[in-house]
């Protein structure tokens, strides 16, 4: 099978954790023996990273499969609601007319085109699906359909109306999809995001603290993503203030102006390293408002780390109490007797490392991957 994927939402040189859970989807589809092909539009701003990206590049997959990326440049006009229109919409056109022209000169010729997020990458792919006459799928993993703003759901409704299947990341956006985008229910299968365990396992703690330069006996706290309310950043950081010997492990981007004697690391690391890092904590607290497929969260699994998150739908596919204590997320108390009862209770947290690790067996991405070619493989 020859397939297509559109998607704003991919890795660069100047921008190398950009949408890596996009490039891990890819290769394991690629792993599977599908020649696989990604076109990832580049917006001229993005020289505001660094340099531009090669028009061309081919990545190592794994298992001697090769995935070829094309990065064509195209200008955006960002995503403002000027009350009289909204900027998205002239950059989806933009975005739309550098995949087109770049599908008529290629020699790649798909036998389905899959598009990552509702927009831009999921009307692309809708447009160029009836342009070939070929299957067209999107799959969707905005936890707040944020991508729909700029169009509103009466047009996505329309845009999306002849895309021949959608994955979703959640069974809440399963829902959502039915009832404000009106797909059919048969067109639609759910599936988390997956993780690739030959990168993400656990490694020797003790060791692993001693090359990064860790406290060997402080109890220490991971959390991955941006330092924002609705990923419970904030309320992660006042339940631990004041609390002895518990230290937290802050992976993201923007981190730099954070201060805290708790913060022990902070900042944004290469993907191959985020496993060394998830290693070296006890524990993984993320206590999420909003996601599509949380896959910090996936990622830690994979790790043995016990988990700490939110109680709510957009949690429901991917932990139970075998792995997870559940908590609002916005109750700072709640959060904070999460992380003592694990901190005072190593049992309890051999026990959730345990079942974690068996856990994410089930969102092994290459086994994803097989069960979507299957699935793609019976669209009509």
């Amino acid at each position: 099978m020859r397939l297509l994927v559109l998607t704003s939402n991919y890795p660069t040189p100047a921008r190398p954790v950009s949408g890596t859970f996009v490039q891990q989807f890819v290769w394991a589809m690629a792993r599977q023996g599908n020649e696989c092909a990604v076109i990832r539009p580049v917006s001229l701003w993005e020289r505001r990273y660094g340099l531009l990206p090669e028009f061309l590049s081919e990545e190592d997959a794994g298992d001697g499969a090769k995935v070829k990326v094309y990065y064509p440049r195209y200008l955006s006009f960002s995503s403002k609601d000027l009350r009289w229109t909204h900027t998205g919409r002239w950059t989806q056109w933009a975005f739309n007319l550098a995949v087109w022209r770049l599908v008529k000169r290629i020699k790649f010729k798909p036998d389905i085109v899959y598009g990552h997020f509702l927009y831009p990458g999921g009307y692309a792919a809708a447009l160029v699906g009836k342009e070939l006459g070929i299957p067209s799928v999107v799959r969707v993993g905005e936890g707040e359909f944020w991508t729909v703003r700029p169009f509103g759901f009466e047009r996505a409704s329309e845009d999306f109306k002849e895309v021949t299947g959608v994955i979703a990341n959640g069974s809440h956006l399963k829902m959502e999809l039915i009832e404000r985008l009106n797909i059919p229910a048969n067109k639609i299968i759910v599936c988390p995001n997956g993780v690739d365990r030959r990168r993400f396992y656990p490694r020797d703690k003790v060791r692993i603290r001693k090359e990064l330069g860790f406290p060997l006996k402080d109890f220490l706290v991971a959390f991955m993503g941006p330092p924002v309310e609705k990923k419970g950043f904030w309320a992660l950081q006042k339940a631990v203030a004041g609390l002895k010997d518990i230290r937290l492990i802050l992976l993201g981007r923007g981190m730099g102006k954070i201060k805290a004697y708790s913060v022990l690391f902070k900042g944004e690391v290469a993907q191959k390293e985020v496993p060394l890092y998830l290693s070296a904590a006890d524990i993984f607290v993320l206590p999420t408002q909003v996601e599509g497929s949380c896959n910090a969260v996936i990622e830690a699994m994979a790790c043995g780390l016990p988990i700490v998150t939110a109680n709510g739908p957009h949690m429901d596919d991917i932990v139970d109490d075998s792995v997870a204590i559940r908590v609002d997320p916005t109750d700072v108390e709640a959060i904070r007797a999460a992380i003592l009862k694990l901190k005072s209770e190593p049992q309890l947290r051999q026990r959730m490392s345990e079942a974690c690790l068996e856990k994410a067996k089930e969102f092994d991405i290459d086994k994803q991957a097989q069960g979507i070619v299957k699935w793609v493989k019976n669209l009509k």
